[in-house]
């Protein structure tokens, strides 16, 4: 009996044993399961199927909550984040109360859960519950110590979002977050001056920071070095450049790069560094404030953009168009605003129908018009530009979170800093407009008698005239130099002389002399060897130009164009042609004047053309110089990389190329691998620009006679 005994006691610990390890395994299965539903919910997510994100995220917890009531330990953390992510879906569908519901259960789980918190907020805000989504932000606020920027989105400004946290003494740690170094763990800061950041060669990376030296250190330098090491130089971090309308990626200087030297120096564009690099790109997203790196607390707080700001550098006005299918967002594009006789109607006169849902628009005139659409700011916006947009377009147009243009990236910004609405961007737009026309009326009667027009610098050097494309992003000539305000020389022409002469920037003072001079050197006719920049005029032409400028308050060559363009007849002109080269284009006589704009009307975006009627829209995309536009990509940077020859109408390689083919450039066939490699890359690439544009009714579907890009309908 007592053999028995022990046989069935061992019977029951390896029955005990089995069953512990079945259930281990039945665990370990359960999570599995439980895990991958959760990545394919996300892969989904990301790939914007709602439905079908939603379905795997419901699978994962009916499959959790069944395992914990069959007596397995589901993890807390992974249940958390399934509801989160739940209620992220349910975000992105509409479906807020369904959000609120599932941010709770997370809640439930994890009680300080500070994304359940903060997406509880933002659905209890698009909801229209604003007490209850300013209440649960501050709970969000306090449950995390490191506060997320996106949070103050909620509140509208910076200072509503201290001014809660007020109440529970957390202002010191708010302002810390606020002011947060997205680098800063892998980025190294500090300050220098002249004096101790000095250099030790030619090259614009020799520098070495000093500890010896003994000064008051300005602090007026910003110096960065990347992690891993103290072998790793500090560098200095120049002001970002404000180039206009600039939206890709930055790059490093190909002249530091080969030798550490550039000729541009410090009014070079690209980057001297991958440091530099780095800093720059998080100061365009808004997420880094140089000024606040040392000092967070400090009263010295960054400046926010300003709408006017924002017009001097991109020039142009915001207004309001109708955003309806069948007018803005409508393909081919109709431009519209309200009707004037009728201000609840839309002035497209073939639909007739409401004006009530209305977008913000950035409107540049120049030798053509451009519009950039500026979406509302919402809690899914990412402050950086979308890098599919750049290319062939954004396929997810409006439901994209990224910025589609630099202008909309700076109006979030400018939303997240003051809170200001789009009402009030408008309002401050006409402001500025109206003070512009009251300027250019003063001026009128002290007109300059001088013709003038921006030409590429770097051409000019050269002794060639290069005046900007239509995009106003290159140069005409065949090397297509950036089109930017420092790579730019002011031309101007007087009725005596009747030469183009170039004109220096004004010299730098804090106020206006008394009289502008010529120059001794000039005047004895010999070369001014002044190092630096002369104060002295250096032709009639600039004397002129620069006593103008001081009798009317200008600074910039841009202010003065402007003016001259508003109260000049450009039909007097000198040699009769216009300030840009185009000839086929209307130069608008007065740029601050978008009150009587060419509206209600067919709208091309890649010649900033208008047409008035359908017969008219089909010959302009019908038209060689339309088609060439298309194709030319002008501003795309893959255009920009073609290092051979343009394809031929025979892609193979050449069969006389072994002994010598006597066509030259001009052989219809490839010289090499790599050309054809090039040629076949080029014609997919031209392709899909040509998909684009017939998607969106820039090139007729039956229309396919382009020339010398025929190549591209070729297998």
């Amino acid at each position: 009996w007592s053999n028995m005994s022990g046989e069935r006691q061992k019977r029951r610990e390896e029955i005990q044993r089995a069953l512990n390890f079945i259930d281990v395994l039945c665990l370990i299965r359960t999570l599995k399961l439980v895990c991958d539903l959760l990545d394919e919910g996300n892969d989904a997510f990301r790939e914007g199927d709602w439905t079908q994100a939603r379905g795997h995220f419901s699978e994962a917890v009916n499959v959790a909550l069944y395992a914990q009531t069959e007596g397995l330990n589901v993890p807390a953390a992974l249940l958390e984040s399934l509801y989160i992510n739940r209620a992220a879906v349910h975000q992105n569908m509409g479906e807020f109360d369904s959000s609120v519901k599932d941010c709770d259960l997370a809640l439930e789980v994890c009680k300080d859960s500070a994304k359940a918190l903060y997406r509880k907020a933002v659905c209890l805000k698009e909801s229209g519950k604003l007490r209850e989504a300013y209440d649960c932000s501050a709970a969000c606020l306090l449950a995390s110590p490191q506060v997320n920027n996106t949070v103050i989105i909620l509140y509208g400004s910076k200072r509503l979002c201290v001014c809660a946290l007020q109440r529970n003494g957390h202002v010191t740690s708010t302002l810390s977050s606020l002011s947060k170094n997205p680098l800063e763990h892998t980025h190294d800061f500090t300050q220098a001056c002249s004096s101790c950041f000095s250099s030790t060669g030619p090259g614009v990376l020799d520098f070495e920071l000093r500890s010896d030296v003994t000064h008051s250190c300005k602090k007026d330098l910003l110096l960065c070095r990347r992690r891993g090491g103290a072998s790793s130089p500090w560098r200095r971090i120049r002001p970002r450049p404000t180039r206009n309308n600039f939206q890709a990626s930055f790059v490093l200087c190909r002249e530091v790069l080969e030798n550490q030297v550039c000729k541009y120096g410090e009014g070079c564009t690209f980057a001297y560094c991958q440091e530099e690099i780095d800093v720059w790109t998080q100061e365009r997203r808004g997420l880094l404030v140089r000024e606040l790196l040392f000092n967070p607390l400090s009263t010295n707080e960054r400046q926010a953009l300003s709408v006017i700001e924002l017009l001097n550098i991109h020039t142009g006005m915001f207004m309001f168009l109708c955003e309806v299918k069948a007018c803005f967002d409508c393909k081919p594009r109709m431009i519209s605003k309200r009707w004037k006789e009728n201000p609840a109607l839309c002035a497209n006169a073939p639909t007739q129908h409401q004006f009530d849902k209305k977008c913000l628009v950035h409107v540049v005139k120049s030798s053509s018009v451009s519009y950039s659409k500026i979406r509302a700011l919402s809690s899914r916006c990412q402050f950086d530009v979308c890098r599919q947009e750049l290319a062939l377009g954004c396929k997810r147009k409006d439901g994209c979170c990224f910025a589609h243009s630099l202008i909309e990236l700076q109006i979030w910004i400018l939303q997240r800093d003051t809170g200001i609405s789009h009402e009030e961007v408008v309002q401050e737009s006409k402001k500025h407009w109206n003070k512009q026309r009251v300027r250019s009326a003063e001026v009128k009667g002290h007109g300059l008698e001088l013709m003038m027009k921006f030409v590429c610098s770097q051409c000019w050097k050269d002794g060639l005239v290069s005046e900007p494309d239509r995009a106003l992003k290159y140069c005409t000539a065949k090397a297509r130099h950036s089109w930017t305000k420092d790579r730019r020389v002011l031309l101007v022409k007087s009725h005596e002389r009747k030469k183009w002469v170039s004109v220096r920037p004004l010299p730098f003072a804090k106020t206006f002399p008394q009289q502008y001079d010529i120059c001794i050197h000039v005047l004895k006719q010999r070369k001014c060897h002044y190092i630096g920049n002369c104060s002295f005029a250096h032709s009639q032409e600039e004397k002129d130009l620069w006593t103008y400028m001081k009798n009317n308050g200008f600074r910039d060559f841009q202010q003065v164009f402007d003016v001259w363009l508003s109260t000049s007849n450009q039909n007097r002109a000198f040699d009769g042609t216009s300030p840009y080269q185009p000839m086929e284009e209307k130069q608008i006589t007065m740029p601050t004047d978008f009150a009587e704009a060419m509206l209600d009307s067919f709208y091309c975006p890649l010649c900033g053309k208008h047409s008035n009627s359908d017969r008219q829209w089909q010959q302009h995309i019908s038209s060689e110089k339309h088609k060439h536009r298309v194709f030319s990509g002008e501003g795309e940077d893959e255009s920009l990389a073609w290092s051979h020859r343009f394809p031929g109408p025979c892609f193979s390689i050449c069969p006389r190329l072994d002994d010598g083919c006597a066509d030259g450039a001009s052989c219809d066939f490839a010289h090499s691998e790599e050309e054809l490699q090039e040629w076949c890359r080029r014609r997919d690439f031209l392709r899909r620009i040509l998909n684009k544009a017939r998607a969106d009714m820039l090139i007729s579907p039956t229309d396919n006679n382009f020339g010398i890009y025929n190549f591209l309908l070729q297998n």
